[in-house]
């Protein structure tokens, strides 16, 4: 529990409620308040020096003391002297706030089929829609044959390539849990655990590159056109966003929409002097930096 205690009023913040207590009969308000209603919160000082923590509701029709606050923000008063311990409680409830902001786009259905029986052994149905997207399925024949064998019954195969890899023509192919190069003569496996992003690098008249990176190394993949090494990047960070959600080693990446929650709440914080040039600066800096793409 986070607790601000003023001369006027006690403010208390745990477990996803906001409570505020007055110590003394004035016309400070008694609230018990979830986060999920505020559609922010602020400190700001007042024109005769006081301290007011800023309360504003997502919805105009929150009634305050008996009046609905037509999404004007809610005043609670507090001596300067507390403004560190605010300070703390604004910045719990805040980072609350764009936790519960957070959108996970939908998911396709992930869950690994099983083989069904084709004319050269068990085929996987997820590899086969996959190889139907590739523009030259054909021409990997072989190496899709191999993934057909060699796909765990535990992962999902996403989508498929045709590339080169040190000087070796293959396949390769990301699941949920893997990435795989194929070739007629080998399979070489990339936990996806230990991946943290890739992207397709083009050049006029020269070979496109799929560049995947994690573990501190790059790995790069050749193909002459951009589109199936297109699919399979996108393929990779939905793998790696999954990975990273749903319990891995790997820490959490913060979305775009978790970037620019922060930096609403940061330029806010300026705008009422809570935070001096210099902090201010760097982490703007540092939000734009962590910023995808």
């Amino acid at each position: 529990m986070i607790e601000v205690w003023g001369a006027r009023v006690a403010v208390r913040y745990a477990d996803g409620r906001l409570v505020t207590t007055p110590l003394r009969a004035d016309n400070e308000a008694a609230l018990d308040i979830a986060v999920a209603e505020l559609a922010r919160i602020a400190l700001a000082t007042t024109d005769d020096d006081q301290l007011a923590m800023l309360l504003f509701f997502r919805s105009a029709q929150v009634s305050v003391q008996g009046a609905p606050t037509d999404r004007h923000p809610v005043p609670v008063f507090l001596e300067t002297g507390v403004r560190e311990q605010a300070q703390v409680l604004v910045r719990a409830v805040e980072r609350d706030l764009i936790s519960l902001r957070r959108v996970f786009p939908p998911r396709p259905n992930l869950v690994p089929p099983s083989p069904v029986p084709g004319p050269n052994g068990p085929q996987r149905p997820d590899v086969t829609a996959a190889a139907a997207r590739m523009r030259y399925a054909g021409n990997s024949g072989r190496e899709i044959e191999i993934l057909h064998g060699c796909a765990r019954p535990d992962e999902y195969v996403l989508e498929l390539a045709q590339a080169g890899h040190e000087g070796a023509p293959g396949l390769v192919a990301i699941t949920t849990l893997r990435l795989l190069f194929v070739s007629a003569w080998a399979v070489y496996e990339f936990p996806v655990a230990v991946l943290s992003g890739a992207a397709v690098l083009t050049a006029p008249g020269q070979v496109v590159t799929l560049r995947v990176s994690g573990a501190g190394a790059e790995l790069d993949f050749l193909d002459w056109e951009p589109v199936d090494l297109g699919r399979v990047a996108e393929a990779l960070r939905l793998a790696c966003e999954i990975e990273h959600v749903d319990g891995s080693i790997a820490q959490s990446l913060p979305s775009s929409a978790d970037l620019f929650g922060e930096w609403q709440l940061l330029v806010e914080r300026r705008k009422l002097g809570m935070v001096a040039d210099d902090p201010f600066r760097r982490q703007a800096v540092g939000i734009m930096l962590a910023m995808p793409g």
